[in-house]
């Protein structure tokens, strides 16, 4: 069996979907807004300038939760282009497939040693801790040249700046302030001692062609440090659930570990971590399918709603692990398209294809429905995951 049909991932995607591809709802502000749930609106949303990032962070604009907590003008997450443009070419320069080739023999070499402490710990493990977290700090750090050894404090302080019910926001401006003077520091290190690593290779961009100011390098660091771990993480840990709680499809992959790839896609499709994507501010009327949106409305796109447009996608509802035709919309569309998508891929792929594997035999050693998710943060994934072999 390679394929499963899935329950809806959020009870909200059935009530958004029925209002049509675009719906009023109240955003986590409690301020009125849209959403998108079809595939093509999705994509015009996505990548038309008058939907813009940059419009939610000033001063004047509704309070809204990712505001709040992502928010900072100096990163791509919240630019518009030509700035965003800008500063995302200099990126791709440093930030490049090859690179990320490059890291996959140490990825396999990563994956393999925390695969062999579960072996010498012995079941039951939580597979997050054992695994899905370690996994994506251990190479962000190695990619931006981060010392493995700041990674609890960096963990927490992300944690607090992803969360969106639990922590005060004062807690948050801490936490980000910390992380910034924790970067600003690490990229005058890097400027004494450059070594053979993204920020260091986003410096030589500085001094030398002066295309990045240093407010923007640090902002990068940031975004990249966040979103390197905290997404892939969920993601890895999302897939895993899905395919545990559903043993056949966990048996196809040791049938046949050439799906791994086709799986991966799949499981980003059904399982996103991020499920729906961070406000856009209209910044004139526009019509999205047979609705007219007014300028100043907040717009946000539901992923995993557009992930599951029958228009796009035969029997959508179904997790087919050898789906060939799979142009889901988890890393994004458009100019904010994830900078890191090679990366998460990477770790995806050789993480579940060396579970696979080494533990033919792996399950989850709770009840599916007993396992507890992290629900106050901006990213959806288990809090703990305890498998057995």
């Amino acid at each position: 069996m390679t394929a499963e049909r899935m329950p809806e991932a959020l009870p909200l995607i059935t009530d958004v979907r029925t209002a049509g591809p675009v719906a009023r709802v109240t955003m986590l502000s409690g301020d009125a807004g849209y959403v998108v749930t079809r595939f093509e609106e999705a994509q015009q949303v996505l990548t038309d300038p008058a939907f813009s990032r940059a419009q939610t962070i000033r001063p004047d604009t509704p309070e809204n939760l990712p505001r709040k907590h992502v928010g900072a003008a100096n990163t791509l997450f919240n630019m518009d282009p030509p700035e965003h443009t800008r500063l995302r070419r200099v990126v791709s320069k440093a930030f490049t497939r090859g690179r990320v080739q490059a890291m996959r023999e140490g990825i396999q070499t990563v994956v393999d040693g925390l695969l062999d402490r579960m072996v010498e710990t012995g079941p039951p493990v939580d597979l997050v801790e054992a695994l899905c977290a370690p996994l994506p700090i251990t190479e962000i750090c190695h990619l931006l040249g981060v010392p493995y050894e700041d990674r609890a404090a960096f963990r927490g302080w992300t944690e607090a700046i992803m969360s969106v019910s639990g922590v005060p926001f004062e807690e948050v401006k801490r936490a980000r302030m910390a992380l910034y003077g924790y970067l600003g520091g690490l990229v005058a290190a890097k400027r004494e001692r450059p070594g053979d690593d993204l920020l260091s290779a986003l410096l030589v961009l500085r001094d030398q062609e002066d295309r990045i100011t240093e407010s923007e390098l640090v902002g990068l660091g940031l975004t990249l440090l966040i979103a390197g771990h905290e997404t892939t993480m969920n993601q890895l840990g999302n897939s895993m659930h899905a395919l545990l709680s559903r043993p056949g499809l966990y048996a196809s992959l040791n049938r046949d570990p050439g799906l791994v790839l086709s799986a991966v896609e799949e499981l980003l499709r059904l399982c996103p971590s991020v499920g729906v994507t961070t406000p856009r501010l209209a910044t004139r009327d526009v019509r999205v399918g047979d609705v007219l949106i007014p300028a100043g409305s907040m717009v946000a796109v539901s992923l995993v709603a557009a992930n599951r447009d029958p228009a796009v996608f035969t029997d959508p509802e179904t997790m087919d692990l050898a789906r060939s035709d799979n142009r889901h919309m988890t890393f994004g569309h458009g100019p904010h398209f994830c900078l890191g998508v090679h990366l998460a891929r990477s770790e995806l792929q050789v993480a579940l294809s060396s579970l696979v594997r080494r533990f033919p035999d792996l399950r989850l050693a709770v009840d599916p429905g007993t396992v507890q998710w992290r629900t106050s943060a901006l990213v959806r994934g288990p809090a703990e995951l305890p498998v057995t072999w």
